[in-house]
Order: structure tokens, then sequence, then C-alpha cells
């Protein structure tokens, strides 16, 4: 993972909703940057919650970008869903 944290994130509200991906446990603001769509809450839902597994790449190798939660290690496509978001390497 990397280390570079982004300086201008600005987070949206805990109710936002968003989309969580059945493969890879990541979460979306839109359905069609996650491959399989479980379900729909919000940003409350995840972030702040302990994720007590290893975050996921993408199983399909199409939605790759991802940035995990440096309090929580919740994992999201979007950044502002985090509250504190690092970008992941996606090179493995």
């Amino acid at each position: 993972m990397s280390s570079t944290k982004n300086e201008s994130h600005i987070p949206v509200p805990k109710n936002t909703p968003a989309f969580f991906c059945a493969d890879c446990g990541a979460v979306a603001l839109d359905q069609n940057n996650i491959c399989k769509a479980q379900g729909r809450g919000t940003k409350a839902d995840w972030c702040g919650s302990q994720n007590a597994g290893t975050p996921l790449g993408c199983h399909n190798k199409v939605h790759n970008l991802r940035y995990r939660c440096n309090n929580c290690g919740q994992v999201a496509v979007n950044p502002e869903l985090l509250c504190e978001p690092v970008k992941m390497d996606t090179d493995k």
C-alpha cells in the first residue's frame, strides 16, 4: 500500500448512499464502478467499523483503483467515502 494521503480529501456525509461489491468488499458511489453489486447502504455502514480482513483488489481486474481507510481499514473505489483514504497499490 502507498503512504500517499490525499491532502485535498473532502469526505461525504455519513448518510451518503453507496453500493457494496460482493466479490471484493469495496464500496462505490456508482454501481458501475464495482463488478458485482451486493447491496446498497450508506457510508456509515462501513467507514469507521473495523475490517478484520486484508483489503482485496478487484477479482476481475476491471475496477483496480482502490483506497483503504487509514483509520478502520475499509476499502472504497471513491476516496470521499472514507474518513482517512490512502491509495492502494494495484500492481500485484
